[in-house]
């Protein structure tokens, strides 16, 4: 099951709840288990209870900033530190190799970007991965060629780690943008229905279908009627409200196959698999549901509907041209009609 997060605060204090009590349960294994220097000793019980308080922050969802920073500033120091523990007392003293110190890098550096974004993320992983550098660079003259190859196979993974991270979250970026304007184009930004784009593309598929599958289908073009004088008496902001109120309606009682968008101003067109009597039935139920349905600030109204199926050699403009007359029939008979043509 996926869960749907709204903001990137959100999404990142599902991490941290998630992602700190197993850091932490680690480092106490790693204490109980290992017999640790006083200095590990230190840092270890610095960790863990740090940690345990930024959790008790998410859990409450407060002050994750502050846990945020304060956890960078500490786990930056722990993996400044460690690194020159290890390089001073092992790597330049006995030899040998990291170990499991590298096993946390790769988690290390996702913390830098998930807390201070792409580029801060990447400046700032730079800028610890040269402090180990120079490090590692002046024991150097101290080491086996086994600890120096070690510690290269270290930095090079953390250059590599660090361009990946950059260039996966510009392209996720990239890939977000795409699909935020992408959805954009196909829906109309005041009732959030399709758009005349998106309705066109439908149109097209549904034509196709028709004449290559024998999929017969109808259009149902229907406005709101006197809808300039819910504008001229009430204001344009309750006629906007009125036209996202009926997109509401109409959206929340669709049934399956049924395709809805708004064509333009109070026009819309719902597209359906329904023909023949059953179309007219239900531009006919959506009638009714418009005329008794009270419109906030503008109290009731109504509907007109004009109706039509497909038929053979039809293209978009003479599905709509006939729908219009439709609409035109029940406009000129006194409104709040539904009229098939």
């Amino acid at each position: 099951m996926f869960i749907k997060f709204d903001t990137i605060e959100e999404l990142k204090r599902s991490v941290y709840m998630w992602m700190l009590p197993i850091i932490t349960i680690a480092l106490v294994i790693n204490s109980v288990l290992n017999t640790l220097s006083q200095f590990d000793a230190i840092i270890n019980f610095t960790l863990i209870f740090w940690f345990s308080v930024s959790w008790f922050l998410a859990y409450l969802n407060r002050g994750i900033r502050f846990g945020e920073y304060s956890n960078l500033l500490l786990v930056s120091i722990y993996h400044v530190l460690t690194l020159f523990d290890v390089v001073y007392n092992d790597l330049a003293t006995t030899g040998g190799s990291l170990g499991d110190f590298i096993v946390w890098m790769p988690l290390i550096i996702m913390f830098f970007f998930l807390v201070l974004g792409t580029k801060r993320g990447m400046y700032f992983s730079i800028f610890i991965f040269l402090i180990t550098l120079i490090i590692a660079v002046f024991y150097s003259g101290q080491m086996t060629p086994e600890s120096i190859d070690s510690l290269t196979q270290f930095h090079a993974a953390n250059i590599v780690y660090i361009l990946v991270l950059f260039y996966a979250q510009n392209m996720f970026r990239a890939f977000t943008e795409r699909n935020f304007f992408k959805m954009h184009a196909y829906i109309d930004s005041l009732t959030r229905v399709a758009n005349r784009h998106q309705i066109d593309v439908w149109l097209e598929g549904k034509l196709e279908a028709a004449e290559e599958e024998s999929k017969p289908f109808s259009i149902i073009f229907f406005d709101i009627d006197h809808f300039k004088k819910v504008n001229d008496v009430y204001g344009h902001k309750i006629g906007d409200c009125v036209l996202k109120e009926l997109s509401a309606i109409v959206s929340a009682n669709l049934t399956d196959g049924d395709l809805f968008g708004r064509w333009g101003g109070e026009e819309f067109i719902l597209i359906s698999n329904s023909t023949g009597g059953h179309a007219y039935e239900k531009a006919e139920h959506f009638r009714k549901m418009v005329e008794n349905h009270y419109f906030k600030g503008a109290g009731s109204l109504t509907a007109s509907f004009g109706v039509t199926d497909y038929q053979q050699g039809d293209n978009i403009d003479s599905l709509l041209n006939r729908a219009d007359k439709g609409l035109y029939v029940s406009k000129n008979s006194g409104r709040n009609k539904v009229s098939v043509n």
